[in-house]
């Protein structure tokens, strides 16, 4: 096929082309400006214009017309044609301008004059009238007031005006009502009544800005963010006599601000000004990054108030009462912000600074922090927060060196951790890595195959982000590492610190948390307990704490191990008499719970020796215990009767069919014969004052039957023993059963003793006439007189004899 052949254009376009970018090409311009170089203009000199000068110029200004001068000279001074430009030209237009301007201002001015002098009217118009030539229209010229023409020439700006601006106004407009009074004179002497009234005055200007802004942000908080940082220059602003009030009123506004409005996800932002973003999201960006900037703010603010309640060292000055005050205020704001949104920014550096108040002096602070931790605790669906809590309080354990309040190792037993264990998720763990190991062996990927799985991956990773879904594998991972932190501190506090006052606390914990620690420690662990317990350094809570955690260890996993528990049982034994009341009835509650654990969770592992040994000793300490903790006692007791026949032996008054003699003082339940015992406390138990405890006592007394005369009621028997205990707690001021009123009996003067006719008569006439009480008796010449309310008729009879006793020398 024959080649086609290009047009002659096309070759001089395609030479053309290759001419300019070798840059060989010269074009018109590129001649020009050689031309110039080669013929440079010549300068020509000026004439003398003194020596030029005609009456022709003025001949040829009269022969141009009016309008073409205008135009000219207009030319001249705006200088639109090339010809003006030149620098000859530069200085006569200069003047020429300078010349105009003064005449426009000469002439604004005579007007300006002109119209304040000459007053402005507006024609108005009234109804028209009606004749019979038709209708007549009529009008009325008024005076223009300088307010209403400001309002009509304003009308179109105010229609414009966003509803930010509509809200500012309406602030300004009331500025003269609700403007800040200040005295006067600061020299002349002022009473306390005008500065109370100058004082309450301002507290009100001041809620009323704050409650304009507040409302205004709520309302709608995209439009009106900047009102945060208005609200923080109103924190800021310093005066003497109301900086206590303001800093309260703004931390306590801004609270239920962003309690309110904080978003549900955590802001996380990419400063990148190259990317195009739509017109929202930049709107929404926009308003995320004024939200966070001025919580930020807010709390740094909170920390500054916070600090108040600390002491530096050397500062022996009692802290005054506005600073305890705000210091209060702004814990329990940090508290209320981390209870609220905990998945929120800057929520770690709310708990690193909240967890050292845990160990603070001031009860109120300690308090609150404790029991927002509590609930955050309930509440906590991600375990991100419980994590960093538990993180900071081993950093403050051990920054202090276990020189801490027991109330941060008490908080600790609230976490929600029964279903972590350790020794499952540890075997998961090894099954897992088996299994990646034999997978690899038989797959050898590709390195493409590889990255693809990486990135889908990391795609399902931020899926569940997106959706907000808890991932409950790294809910157990985060379970997991609290559980380790955990243990961690309650070991360290065993082995570094066992005679510090976090040994209850820690042991309680322990005692909770048994079931989650690894089998490899539990040996280990009992010895220590039995060692610590041996030395006889513990108080009565620590050692019941002592045998309710080793006996909760023994209960779960520990019942493979071989590990011999009589020596706890001796301690038990021996620890309850020593339980005290009143005060003291913690102590007993835990007791309920040990017994509760040993007694009753373990009696088929107790020998019956020491089971009847453990049910006489129960009877024993029911006797000096307050009705809620001995019918507790004695609930134990009718189980045990119920649950083992050989608890009958103790009903049996004849003590010869035991072998021995009943030791109550030897501390061990296995030799203290309690075979040979009766558990004669149920005779005294029958006279108790409450009638529950009767009720049960005669009950155990008859061998606890189920049905017939002696049984209790339904809804007492199916109680268990912590159960009675919360349901007859008297701590509330409240008897179970009520209590009943005791019938009215009329006195009659019959029952008086006749000691004397004249005192018979007096007292008759007293039960009839109500005569009023005596007031005070005295002793006047051997005879006792009263004195009594009389009326003024009785004015000479005010003491009237009782009874008249002779001396007997």
């Amino acid at each position: 096929m024959a080649k086609a052949k290009a047009s002659r254009i096309k070759k001089t376009n395609k030479q053309m082309t290759k001419l300019r970018r070798q840059g060989k090409l010269k074009l018109k311009r590129h001649r020009n400006k050689v031309a110039k170089r080669q013929n440079p203009p010549k300068v020509v000199e000026a004439e003398d214009v003194s020596e030029a000068e005609s009456d022709h110029g003025q001949d040829m200004l009269s022969m141009v017309d009016k309008e073409d001068l205008d135009f000219l000279k207009d030319a001249v001074v705006k200088g639109k044609y090339t010809m003006f430009k030149d620098k000859s030209f530069t200085q006569d237009r200069r003047l020429l301008q300078k010349q105009m301007d003064d005449e426009e201002a000469k002439l604004e001015n005579e007007y300006e004059k002109e119209d304040e002098e000459v007053p402005r009217k507006k024609i108005r118009m009234l109804l028209p009238i009606k004749t019979k030539s038709g209708l007549i229209k009529r009008t009325v010229e008024e005076e223009i007031v300088e307010e209403e023409e400001e309002e009509e020439e304003d009308g179109g700006e105010e229609e414009s005006k966003t509803e930010e601006q509509e809200d500012d106004e309406g602030f300004q407009s009331n500025e003269e009502k609700y403007s800040v009074e200040k005295l006067e004179d600061t020299t002349k002497p002022v009473c306390v009544a005008e500065m109370l009234a100058c004082r309450e005055h301002n507290i009100n200007v001041y809620k009323y800005k704050i409650g304009l802004l507040s409302s205004g942000l709520l309302e709608d908080p995209h439009n009106k963010v900047m009102n945060i940082a208005r609200l923080l220059e109103i924190f800021d602003e310093w005066s003497p006599e109301l900086q206590v009030t303001l800093k309260k009123l703004v931390t306590v506004s801004l609270l239920e601000i962003f309690k309110d409005i904080i978003p549900s996800y955590q802001i996380k932002h990419q400063d990148d000004t190259a990317t195009k973003l739509k017109k929202e999201t930049r709107e929404l960006q926009g308003f995320e990054k004024s939200l966070l900037k001025g919580y930020r703010g807010y709390l740094m603010r909170l920390e500054k108030m916070a600090a108040r309640l600390h002491k530096k060292k050397g500062d022996t000055r009692p802290k005054t009462k506005p600073d305890v005050d705000l210091g209060e205020l702004a814990v329990k704001a940090f508290c209320e912000l981390l209870l609220a949104h905990s998945h929120f920014n800057y929520s770690s550096n709310i708990v690193r600074l909240v967890v050292p108040f845990l160990d603070h002096q001031n009860e109120n602070a300690r308090s609150t922090v404790c029991s927002s931790f509590k609930q955050i605790f309930a509440s906590d669906k991600r375990g991100e927060i419980t994590l960093e809590i538990v993180r900071k309080i081993n950093d403050l354990v051990k920054t202090r060196k276990h020189a801490v309040r027991p109330e941060v190792v008490a908080v600790l037993s609230n976490l929600r951790i029964k279903d972590v264990n350790l020794d499952q998720i540890k075997e998961a763990e090894m099954n897992k890595k088996k299994l990646e190991d034999k997978k690899s062996r038989v797959i050898n990927l590709s390195k493409k195959e590889k990255k693809r799985r990486k990135r889908i991956a990391e795609v399902e990773k931020e899926l569940m982000e997106t959706k907000a879904e808890e991932n409950k594998q790294k809910r157990q991972t985060l379970l997991t590492e609290t559980t380790k932190i955990l243990f961690t501190i309650y070991f360290r506090i065993l082995k570094n610190a066992p005679t510090s006052g976090l040994l209850s606390e820690t042991l309680q914990g322990l005692a909770k948390f048994a079931h989650c620690i690894n089998v490899e420690f539990y040996h280990d662990l009992v010895t220590l307990l039995n060692r610590l317990m041996s030395d006889g350094q513990l108080k009565v809570r620590e050692q019941l704490n002592c045998v309710l955690t080793v006996f909760r260890i023994l209960s779960g996993q520990g019942e493979a191990l071989n590990i011999d528990p009589n020596k706890f049982y001796s301690h038990l034994y021996a620890n309850m008499t020593n339980v005290g009341i009143g005060k003291m009835s913690k102590n007993g509650e835990l007791l309920l719970e040990c017994l509760d654990t040993v007694v009753v969770g373990r009696r088929k592992k107790l020998t019956t020796s020491r089971l009847l040994a453990f049910t006489k000793r129960l009877a024993t300490i029911s006797l000096c215990q307050e009705h809620h903790l001995a019918l507790s006692f004695i609930t134990l007791v009718s189980q045990m009767l119920k649950l083992n026949k050989s608890i009958d032996a103790l009903l049996e008054a004849d003590s010869s069919v035991g072998q021995g003699v009943y030791l109550p003082e030897l501390m061990d339940p296995e030799y203290c014969n309690a075979t040979a015992a009766t558990i004669f406390e149920t005779a005294l138990l029958q006279k108790h004052y409450h009638p529950t405890v009767r009720e049960l006592a005669d009950h155990i007394v008859n061998g606890a039957p189920a049905t017939g005369r002696h049984s209790i009621d339904p809804a007492i028997s199916k109680l268990t023993a912590r159960e009675i205990l919360k349901h007859f707690d008297p701590s509330e001021v409240s008897f179970k059963p009520a209590v009943p009123v005791p019938a009215h009996k009329e006195i009659s003067s019959a029952k008086f003793p006749v000691l004397d006719p004249e005192l018979e008569n007096l007292c008759s006439a007293a039960l009839n006439a109500k005569i009023p009480t005596p007031k005070f008796s005295l002793l006047v010449d051997d005879k006792k007189y009263f004195k009594q309310e009389l009326d003024d008729d009785d004015a000479d009879n005010i003491f009237v004899p009782i009874v008249e006793t002779a001396k007997k020398k």
